[in-house]
């Protein structure tokens, strides 16, 4: 693999899996990490195919009905891409609707998801790319 095209590739089929309902650990590197932000439903960290398998356990236990939707995918340099999702679901313990979006800065090694760094909005995951 090699450029920006190629991140945003992975990154796009590792999503395909997700709006499908399936985490897909075998698109994940066995070092991968998860992390949200401090205050997120689901914060993390998740470490390695099991993490992976256990976040989409976490989700699945904080919501009713979720959905995942990739609505943009930005790459910023050969290995990272920001992404902009939309997460609608209720969560299982209150029945609040929720309907919003957020953002991941999501890092690839070779062919596989790396780290999933997950942000409260688009706004804030854009602050921090440019804060590195």
């Amino acid at each position: 693999m090699d450029g920006a095209a190629d991140a945003v590739e992975v990154v796009r089929r590792w999503f395909a899996e997700l709006e499908r309902g399936n985490p897909a650990p075998e698109l994940c590197d066995p070092e991968i990490e998860i992390r949200n932000w401090d205050d997120a439903p689901i914060t993390g960290p998740y470490f390695g195919h099991e993490g992976v398998r256990q976040w989409w356990e976490d989700v699945a236990d904080a919501f009713d009905d979720v959905n995942f939707e990739l609505l943009e995918i930005e790459p910023i340099d050969a290995i990272r891409c920001l992404t902009i999702q939309r997460l609608r679901g209720r969560f299982r313990r209150t029945g609040i609707e929720v309907d919003g979006a957020w953002a991941a800065i999501t890092t690839i090694r070779g062919d596989k998801i790396l780290s999933a760094q997950g942000y409260a909005s688009p706004g804030q995951a854009r602050k921090a790319v440019a804060a590195q």
